[in-house]
């Protein structure tokens, strides 16, 4: 998929295209975005460090049926060489290793909570027991977790300027 440009206006079906960059595109970001996040797996990776608060290796294992520990290892290099989680060691009596997320990575969890959104509202039939779907603020009612919603909304309301002194 390719965005359309200036000259091409209308989609090929002749309706008007509602969403089309002022800037030129080289890479669809959509694409570009799901190289990194589309593999098996690592939505649900970033969601038990993000959300859940899941920071070392075995227990996001054990939160996630079927990841085996080869991929779970695979997949935190890969997060970790894209700069959206961390590696800390806590050195103690033994090496203990934990994970969490860069500010890179807290930029996905608006994401993720979109996808909850959508599966909530759409597929209520598998996520809930009795089948109904639900709004956003109805699957999470409670005050901090509705205020970290708010506070994740504003991430992606940045000035243009502080993102390029960035």
């Amino acid at each position: 998929m390719r965005y359309p440009n200036e000259s091409e206006k209308r989609g090929n079906d002749g309706e008007e295209c509602i969403i089309r960059p002022q800037v030129k595109i080289v890479n669809c970001p959509i694409k570009t975005s799901l190289g990194v996040l589309g593999k098996k797996w690592t939505m649900l990776i970033i969601r038990d460090i993000g959300f859940l608060k899941i920071k070392r290796f075995n227990r996001i294992l054990e939160s996630i049926p079927g990841l085996t520990p080869r991929v779970l290892s695979m997949r935190l290099k890969e997060l970790e060489r894209e700069g959206i989680i961390k590696c800390r060691e806590d050195r103690n009596d033994q090496v203990i290793v934990l994970w969490s997320l860069t500010e890179k990575g807290e930029d996905i969890l608006p994401i993720l909570l979109m996808l909850t959104a959508f599966g909530s509202k759409w597929y209520p039939e598998f996520v809930f027991e009795d089948k109904k779907p639900r709004r956003l603020d109805e699957v999470f009612s409670q005050p901090e977790t509705r205020q970290r919603i708010l506070e994740y909304n504003k991430r992606y309301r940045f000035n243009h300027n502080e993102r390029n002194q960035q």
